[in-house]
């Protein structure tokens, strides 16, 4: 078991009754709690207003969708907590064109200063960021992501994650699990630039997309994220009605 678990007060008095024990998280940093002591992203929202017990957060903020793959299979395979019977698995899924590989933890720790995801004791996840610039700070890394973007276009990127999606949906499906599939953004752009594309939109249309909520209700941070009421309206307005549909949680005004 590698995934952050924090001890954070709750805060709302719940309005829905989870029918899962744990839930389970992977994504970027629009899912990363960025805080020990105080809630201020979905996974945290979601978990005082469903009453789940414990959050499992796999996220780490810059990653795409190999470390989403990867994390959530990591848990699933070497944490004992996690069952199909107690656990509700929710994926944020990133910018389709982000790189990140598995690497040593002395590559990786002086390069991600923060909610660095540790698959064991030795390997953790490295980004391959777009757009670096030299600053001669970590070299050997900066030239490292230069070089990579330069060879591989975003568009492989793309598609590769495109697999990643329909692979963690078989592994989960055939593993018993209950999940949920939905984006930081309207990834529709990105989609159409490639031909599987189309297979990947059915996956992620059901709710509506966190960074397009945040946008139309002007709950954006100068940053680019939503600010902790574009969370929260978020998973109020939308995760909610939508788990409740699928029948994962109970509003407590209907029973």
């Amino acid at each position: 078991m590698t995934a952050k678990i924090r001890l954070i007060d709750r805060q709302f008095s719940p309005t829905h009754t989870a029918n899962y024990k744990n839930l389970l998280v992977s994504g970027c940093s629009f899912t990363y709690n960025n805080h020990e002591s105080a809630v201020c992203s979905w996974p945290y929202y979601l978990r005082d207003l469903a009453e789940f017990k414990q959050v499992y957060d796999c996220s780490q903020s810059g990653v795409g969708s190999n470390h989403i793959f990867n994390s959530i299979v990591n848990e699933i395979e070497t944490n004992p907590a996690i069952r199909p019977d107690n656990t509700l698995i929710i994926v944020m899924w990133s910018g389709l064109s982000r790189t990140d590989v598995i690497a040593t933890n002395d590559v990786t720790k002086p390069w991600h200063h923060m909610s660095n995801y540790d698959f064991d004791e030795t390997f953790s996840t490295f980004s391959i960021f777009n757009n670096v610039s030299k600053t001669g700070v970590n070299s050997i890394t900066e030239d490292l992501c230069i070089d990579y973007k330069k060879l591989i276009s975003s568009d492989a990127q793309i598609y590769e994650s495109c697999l990643k999606i329909i692979a963690l949906e078989s592994y989960l499906r055939d593993k018993g699990f209950s999940f949920v599939f939905t984006s930081w953004n309207d990834p529709t752009q990105e989609l159409n630039i490639v031909s599987i594309g189309s297979i990947i939109k059915s996956k992620l249309k059901n709710i509506d997309y966190l960074g397009n909520f945040a946008k139309a209700h002007n709950l954006l941070e100068p940053c680019g994220h939503p600010t902790p009421n574009g969370y929260l309206g978020w998973t109020r307005e939308k995760l909610l009605p939508y788990l409740s549909k699928l029948g994962l949680v109970t509003d407590k005004n209907t029973t």
